[in-house]
C-alpha cells in the first residue's frame, strides 16, 4: 500500500476515533539529543497528542534528553519505567530506539519513532493481534541500510564510498560497521564520523567516488546543504539515507520514501490512542509496500556532479528537479542585454550607425578649405631647353601648393543635410533592429519557460502513473484487481516516459536557439531562476488593463492609446517620415540648383628650387625667369546652362518619390493600426482565458483526485482513472500556454507601439502608466 494511502487511512482511524482520552495521561519522551530535527518531531508529536485530547482530560509530558550518550539513555528508559506518574513512554533518535528494543522488560508501553533499519536492529518478525500485554512497539523505519548501498553502487559503479555519519551515532551504534562493512561488497567502504555542524569534505579520503549520508538530524539546514554542495562540486553523487528531504537540500538520490514528522507523529499519537483504549498491541505500524521501493533522482545534483549512469538502471525511477539546470542564473533582461551586446544583427546594425556618422563628416569636409601640396621633378631635352629662350632649364625641380574653398554649394550643403537624414533614418533602423531582437530574444526566453514547465509537467505525470502502477500492483496482490489493470498502467507509463523524453528534447532545443539569439555557444546550459514571475517583469500595469479589458469599449480605448503611442514611437513609421524628408531635401536642391550658381575661392603658389642647364640668347629681350614664389587668387562662378534636360526631369522624379513616400506612409500606418487593434483584441482574448484555464487545471487535478481515491476503493476502473489523469495533464498545459501566450501577446503590443516599457527606468515607468491612466480616465 502507498504511503499517501496509509496516511489517508492513519488520518481516518484519528479523526473516527473518540478524539480524547477518558483520564489524562503522563507521556515520557527520552530522546538522543536536543535541536534541530529531535526538537521539530517532539513538537510536532505533542501537537498531535494535544489536538486528541481535545475536550478530553488532556495529556502531560516529561521530557529527557542523553546527549547521545547511551548509558544516559538506559539510565532515563529505567526511570520513566520506574516512575508511576508515566504512563507511556516514546523514545526518539536511533541510539533511544536501538537502546528500547534490547530492553527485557517492559513494565509499561514503550514506542519507538525512531527505528534506524528492521534488520539490522532484528524488528523484522510480524507481530500477532493476540498479543494483549503491554511491551514494545515501533514506528518501523523506511531505511534499508544495506539493501539500499548495493543498489546505489550498482547504479553508479561505485569503486570507494564513503559513509558519512554522525560521530555519536557511529560510536555508540556498535553494530552498523559490521553489518555495512561485511566483506562481501565489491567496493571500498570507509566511515567517516562527523559532530554537529561539521563537514567533511575536504577530508574524505582520496578516491572516494561516492557517499553515503546518513541522517544528520544534530546538523542545521544551511550546514547540509554546504555539506552536498561540496559533494557535488567535487563531482561525487550522495545516497541520501533519510529520504527525499534531503535531496532537496542537494542530494543525489534516495530510495528511502518521502515521510514527514507530521505522518510520523500522527502514527506515534494513534499508537498511544489505541494504547490507552485498552489495545495494548504491539504490532508494527507499516508504511509502506517493500516491493514499492524505487529510486528518487535530483537531477539537478546529478547534473552538478557529471555522474550520469545507465539510464536502464534508472527505469524505474523518479526524478526530481528535471528542469533545473546549474550554474548562474539568467533572467529575461540579462538575456536581452545579452543579446543586444553579442547579437550579430545588433552589431551589423551597430557598423551601420558608425558608417552613416562617417559619411557626414565626409560631406561636411566638402565645406572646408581643400589644401594640396605637391613637388615636381622635370628633365628636358636639349632641344626643348633651347627653344623656351631662357625660361626652363635642362633639369628643373618645382614646389607648388593649391587652395579651393567651397563659398557656396547647394549640392555640397544639400549633401551634408542629405547624409544627416540618412544617419537618423540608420538610427530609426538600428532602433527598429534593437525592438526586433528584443522581441525575438524575449519570445524565445519564453519558449524556454515553457518547455521547461511543460518538462515538470510531464514529469509529474509520469510520477503520477507510478504511483498508480503501484497503486494496481497492490490492488492485485491484494485481491481487488486485475492483472490488467497493472498491464494498462504499464502501457500509461511508457508512454509517459515517450512524452517525457519529447519535453526534454523540447526544452533543450528552447535552449539551443536562445544561445544562438545570444551569439553564445549553442550547447551551453542555461538556468532559469525557479521563482521569476515573467508576468510581473514585463507587465507593470495589471491593475490598469484589467479595467480597459472590463468591457469591449474601454478594450478599443486601450487600442486608441496603443496607436497614439505608435505615432511617436514606432521606428517603421520614423524611418518613413525620414524617407520622406530626405525626398523633399533631395527636391529642394534640384529645383535651387536651376538658378543658384557654385562659387569657390581658389589660389596656387609655386616655387622653383633648382633649375639647371639653361640656355638663353644675349640677343633676345626676355627676362630671366623668376626665382621666387610665384601665386594666383581666383574667385570661381559657375552655373549649368543646358544639361540636356537631367535637372528637370530630376525635380520630376523627386515629385513622384514624395508621393510614392506619402502614399507609402499611409499605408504603413493603416497596416500598424490594422496590427495594433487585432492584437489587443488578441490580448483581451488571451486575459480573459487565463482565469478559464486555470480554473479549469484546479477542476481537473480536484477531478483526478477524487477518482484516484475512488480507484483505491475499487469504485472505478482503470480507463476512468487514466482519463482523468490525462485531462488534468492536458488542463494544466493549456493554463501553462495561455499564461504565456497572454505575455507573449503584451510584448506584440509593445512592440507595435514601438517601445517597451518594461525596459525603461522607474521614471520613465511611471510616466508610461500616467498616460496609460490618463487615457483610461479621459471623456469618450
Amino acid at each position: 500500500m502507498k504511503l499517501s494511502q496509509v496516511t489517508f487511512i492513519i488520518f481516518l482511524l484519528w479523526m473516527t476515533s473518540s478524539g480524547s482520552f477518558s483520564q489524562p495521561i503522563t507521556v515520557g519522551i527520552v530522546q538522543d539529543t536536543t535541536g534541530n530535527e529531535f526538537d521539530h518531531l517532539n513538537a510536532q508529536i505533542k501537537s498531535e497528542l494535544r489536538a486528541l485530547t481535545a475536550g478530553g482530560e488532556g495529556v502531560t509530558f516529561e521530557e529527557l534528553s542523553a546527549n547521545w550518550q547511551t548509558g544516559k539513555i538506559k539510565e532515563n528508559l529505567h526511570r520513566f519505567l520506574q516512575d508511576p506518574e508515566v504512563d507511556i513512554i516514546i523514545t526518539l533518535g536511533f541510539l533511544s530506539s536501538e537502546m528500547a528494543a534490547r530492553l527485557s522488560d517492559y513494565s509499561k508501553p514503550i514506542i519507538a519513532a525512531t527505528v534506524l533499519d528492521p534488520e539490522l536492529q532484528g524488528l523484522t518478525q510480524e507481530p500477532t493481534d493476540e498479543q494483549d500485554t503491554p511491551g514494545f512497539s515501533w514506528i518501523e523505519s523506511n531505511i534499508r541500510l544495506k539493501n539500499d548501498m548495493h543498489h546505489f553502487a550498482d547504479i553508479f559503479d561505485v569503486q570507494h564510498l564513503a559513509v558519512i555519519i554522525p560521530s555519536e551515532l557511529y560510536q555508540e551504534f556498535s553494530l552498523l560497521k559490521s553489518y555495512l562493512d561485511n566483506g562481501k561488497n565489491t567496493f571500498d567502504l570507509s566511515f567517516i564520523p562527523v559532530r554537529q555542524d561539521e563537514n567533511p569534505v575536504q577530508q574524505l579520503p582520496k578516491g572516494v567516488d561516492a557517499a553515503m549520508v546518513f541522517p544528520l538530524i544534530a546538523h542545521a539546514e544551511h550546514t547540509r546543504k554546504q555539506l552536498f554542495s561540496g559533494l557535488n562540486l567535487q563531482g561525487i553523487p550522495s545516497l541520501a539515507v533519510s529520504g527525499t528531504a534531503y535531496l532537496d537540500q542537494g542530494g543525489t538520490i534516495t530510495f528511502t520514501p518521502g515521510f514527514t514528522f507530521q505522518q510520523m507523529a500522527r502514527q506515534v499519537a494513534l499508537s498511544i490512542l489505541k494504547s490507552t483504549e485498552g489495545k495494548k498491541q504491539t504490532k508494527v505500524v507499516r508504511t509502506i509496500d517493500e516491493e514499492a521501493r524505487m529510486p528518487v533522482v535530483n537531477m539537478k545534483s546529478m547534473r552538478l556532479t557529471g555522474r550520469f549512469p545507465d539510464w536502464e538502471k534508472l527505469e524505474d525511477a523518479i526524478f526530481l528537479n528535471v528542469a533545473a539546470i546549474p550554474g548562474d542564473e539568467l533572467t529575461l533582461h540579462q538575456a536581452i542585454a545579452i543579446a543586444l551586446e553579442n547579437n550579430l544583427q545588433g552589431k551589423i546594425a551597430d557598423q551601420d550607425l558608425l558608417l552613416a556618422e562617417k559619411d557626414i563628416r565626409i560631406a561636411r569636409s566638402q565645406m572646408f578649405p581643400k589644401v594640396e601640396v605637391s613637388g615636381t621633378g622635370i628633365q628636358l631635352s636639349e632641344n626643348l631647353v633651347e627653344t623656351s629662350m631662357g625660361q626652363r632649364g635642362e633639369f628643373t625641380m618645382t614646389g607648388s601648393v593649391s587652395l579651393r574653398q567651397v563659398i557656396y554649394s547647394e549640392a555640397a550643403f544639400a549633401n551634408i543635410a542629405l547624409q544627416k537624414l540618412a544617419a537618423e533614418n540608420t538610427r530609426h533602423s538600428s532602433r527598429q533592429t534593437t525592438l526586433d531582437i528584443v522581441l525575438e530574444v524575449s519570445e524565445t526566453y519564453i519558449s524556454l519557460l515553457f518547455a521547461k514547465n511543460n518538462l515538470i509537467i510531464q514529469n509529474e505525470n509520469l510520477h503520477a502513473t507510478h504511483q498508480n502502477l503501484e497503486l494496481a500492483k497492490a490492488r492485485e496482490r491484494a485481491g481487488e484487481g486485475s492483472i490488467s489493470d497493472v498491464n494498462r498502467w504499464t502501457s500509461e507509463l511508457n508512454m509517459g516516459k515517450m512524452d517525457l523524453n519529447e519535453a526534454e528534447a523540447g526544452y533543450k532545443a528552447a535552449m539551443y536557439q536562445l544561445n544562438e539569439l545570444l551569439n553564445q555557444p549553442v550547447s551551453n546550459k542555461i538556468s532559469i531562476p525557479e521563482n521569476e514571475n515573467i508576468a510581473n517583469t514585463i507587465i507593470h500595469n495589471q491593475q490598469i488593463l484589467d479595467a480597459y479589458f472590463s468591457n469591449p469599449e474601454l478594450t478599443e480605448k486601450y487600442a486608441d492609446f496603443i496607436i497614439d503611442e505608435m505615432l511617436a514611437y514606432s521606428p517603421e513609421l520614423q524611418q518613413l517620415t525620414t524617407a520622406g524628408e530626405i525626398i523633399d531635401r533631395q527636391l529642394s536642391m534640384r529645383i535651387r540648383q536651376l538658378y543658384m550658381p557654385e562659387v569657390a575661392l581658389t589660389g596656387a603658389a609655386d616655387q622653383v628650387f633648382m633649375r639647371e642647364g639653361v640656355i638663353r640668347d644675349p640677343q633676345l629681350p626676355v627676362p630671366d625667369p623668376p626665382d621666387d614664389i610665384t601665386w594666383s587668387l581666383g574667385l570661381r562662378i559657375s552655373i549649368p546652362i543646358f544639361e540636356g534636360g537631367r535637372r528637370r526631369t530630376e525635380v520630376q522624379r523627386a515629385t513622384i518619390e514624395q508621393d510614392r513616400i506619402n502614399w507609402q506612409k499611409e499605408d504603413m500606418l493603416n497596416k500598424l493600426e490594422s496590427g495594433i487593434r487585432s492584437n489587443v483584441q488578441f490580448l483581451q482574448a488571451s486575459f480573459r482565458e487565463l482565469r478559464l484555464s486555470e480554473n479549469a487545471a484546479q477542476a481537473a487535478e480536484d477531478n483526478f483526485r477524487i477518482v484516484r481515491d475512488a480507484y483505491a476503493q475499487g469504485m472505478v476502473n482503470a480507463a476512468e482513472l487514466a482519463d482523468a489523469q490525462s485531462v488534468m495533464t492536458r488542463t494544466r498545459q493549456i493554463a501553462l500556454g495561455s499564461n504565456y501566450q497572454y505575455i507573449l501577446d503584451y510584448i506584440h503590443i509593445e512592440r507595435l507601439q514601438g517601445s517597451f516599457s518594461f525596459l525603461t527606468n522607474d521614471s520613465e515607468k511611471t510616466g508610461y502608466t500616467n498616460r496609460l491612466l490618463n487615457y483610461l480616465n479621459k471623456e469618450q
